[in-house]
């Protein structure tokens, strides 16, 4: 068991994403301020229950341990912070003797990473992914952009996972499911329904389009 300081949040990190944070709570600032002295990592996890500012909040057991990339500070120390998410982990006991919480935590690894079908899994997500960005894309009226994704099937699928529009406890799901090629086939059907949904939505904006310029 190691212990971490734990940053309770309305999001969930993923290993190897990064995730922009904003310090202004004096328990935070403190917490932050002894990891950046310490040049140590923190545990990001997602709020069971409870609030993020102000009273106490219980996490979920299952969360990332983040490394800070970059910080910029501001007046009345407050800060903005960039943080990598490392390695998944379970709490085993929760310490509240600070204003901020402390776990006992275990880290986790990915299981069935190099199962059969697991690359053609990957290859099937990483698919539907681009599909889905293009559609993104389309819809909000922006120019494609290349992406670079991870080859390998665990870090691709925490990637897609990290960069897909979720709410938290679809992303706290993929989150806890260690199984790679189960991570992978949960994600596929999700942007599966997304694909869907987007092009509904491209359709509908390329008929309103369509018929303004018949008007004109």
């Amino acid at each position: 068991m190691e212990r971490l300081p734990l940053f309770a949040l309305k999001t969930v990190l993923f290993p190897g994403t990064p995730l922009p944070l904003h310090v202004f709570e004096e328990r935070y600032k403190l917490m932050i301020g002894r990891c950046i002295e310490e040049k140590a990592s923190f545990g990001a996890v997602l709020i069971r229950s409870g609030e993020e500012v102000g009273g106490p909040a219980e996490p979920h057991e299952i969360g990332t341990s983040a490394r800070i990339t970059h910080v910029q500070r501001l007046p009345e120390g407050r800060m903005n912070l960039l943080v990598l998410g490392q390695r998944r982990f379970r709490i085993g006991g929760l310490d509240r003797s600070e204003p901020y919480l402390l776990g006992d935590v275990e880290y986790l690894c990915s299981e069935e990473a190099d199962a059969p079908g697991a690359e053609e899994e990957a290859q099937r997500v990483a698919a539907l992914f681009g599909e889905q960005l293009r559609l993104v894309m389309a819809v909000s009226g922006q120019w494609m952009r290349r992406v670079g994704l991870p080859g390998e099937p665990d870090r691709l699928a925490d990637f897609v996972a990290g960069h897909l529009g979720l709410p938290p406890p679809t992303k706290q799901e993929l989150l806890e499911t260690l199984s790679v090629p189960a991570r992978l086939r949960r994600e596929a059907d999700l942007l599966g329904d997304l694909i869907r949904t987007l092009t509904d939505r491209w359709q509908e904006h390329r008929r309103q389009r369509f018929a303004g310029a018949a008007l004109n």
